[in-house]
């Protein structure tokens, strides 16, 4: 019994084994020595970014200029090739609408001759009651047919309207969010992809210094 006795404690007082010896030797010949380096200091002026000088214009005079006036905005803060996109976008709505809105007058004025030419037969019947009249209205197809083409062309001047006033609008903010942007030295981009849905997706890029 003394002699196990005597084995255990002589097993139990030995050194490390070899793996252990060579983990520490690694540590201390890699890890110690380089976490003993030092940082270098960085000597010299440290670089400036030079920015292009403030804009007299201010972001809120820029969205309003662009708002009376399509491209002011712009060419207030020298965006003119941005300006000059939205002048021809925006003068292309406004003629569209004004088509429009003459295509109207002219489907109206079919309508009007349409149905006058059908009340002077009708009253060389001899038709005097309203409720027939309207209804021999009614029933002609080429009025109806010009009555659907008119209210198809009021539709198409509200949509070339409602479109118009968004123009308007995303010009507006445009020249707002721009005139901010100014003294960065890459301007704002617009970019659009096609989303996984099937619809688009819209949106803005500004490039900032890195240095």
């Amino acid at each position: 019994m003394t002699g196990g006795r005597s084995n255990v404690r002589s097993r139990r007082r030995r050194g490390p084994g070899p793996a252990a010896a060579i983990a520490f030797g690694l540590l201390a010949g890699g890890v110690l020595p380089a976490a003993a380096q030092q940082i270098p200091e960085v000597t010299g002026p440290v670089p400036r970014v030079e920015l292009p000088p403030p804009l007299e214009m201010s972001p809120g005079g820029a969205f309003w200029r662009a708002l009376l006036v399509p491209g002011w905005g712009h060419a207030a803060i020298g965006s003119y090739t941005r300006g000059g996109f939205y002048v021809a976008a925006q003068t292309a709505s406004f003629y569209t609408l004004f088509r429009a809105r003459a295509r109207i007058g002219e489907a109206q004025e079919r309508v009007a001759f349409r149905e006058g030419l059908l009340r002077r037969e009708l009253a060389r019947e001899g038709v005097t009651d309203p409720d027939e009249i309207d209804a021999r209205l009614a029933a002609d197809d080429q009025l109806s047919e010009l009555l659907v083409l008119k209210e198809s062309r009021k539709e198409q001047q509200e949509d070339m309207l409602a479109f118009s006033i968004f123009l308007v609008l995303i010009s507006s903010a445009d020249a707002y969010v721009s005139a901010h942007l100014a003294r960065f030295p890459e301007p704002l981009e617009l970019e659009a992809s096609p989303s996984p849905t099937g619809g688009l997706d819209v949106g803005l890029k500004v490039s900032v210094p890195n240095h």
